[in-house]
């Protein structure tokens, strides 16, 4: 009998029993704020759990404003032919090109004196 075989199921099984996960607090886009941030509803709690601490806050009269800003680059890789990976694993050379891109997101929260979000802004720029 082959023992790698038998290597798969017991890796499988072992982490199908890991712990969840923490959420990503990374995971900020459009998207996510649109559907998470409820304004009247949403508190500060909730928005220090999926995202964390913001890079900045500031405090007024009316209440709170938290600032958070990610930024990074995105490299995409593109090939000349459908079968360019084939090529590659077969040993021959096929040609590819790369290009990088960068992106900033920044997501400006306000909340009330009771800490409930009250409004929100995403401020999105790739180039």
């Amino acid at each position: 009998m082959n023992r790698p075989f038998l290597a798969l199921p017991c890796i499988l099984a072992l982490l199908g029993c890991a712990p969840p996960q923490q959420a990503d607090k990374g995971n900020m886009t459009l998207g996510a704020t649109e559907i998470k941030l409820v304004s009247g509803k949403t508190t500060k709690a909730q928005v220090l759990e999926w995202w964390g601490a913001p890079n900045v806050a500031t405090r007024d009269t009316n209440g709170e404003v938290w600032n958070y800003t990610r930024q990074g680059t995105a490299n995409e890789i593109h090939s000349s032919s459908v079968g360019a990976w084939l090529l590659l694993g077969a040993g021959q050379t096929g040609s590819a090109s790369s290009r990088s891109s960068s992106y900033s997101f920044d997501l400006l929260i306000r909340f009330d004196t009771r800490d409930v979000v009250t409004d929100y802004k995403v401020l999105q720029t790739a180039f």
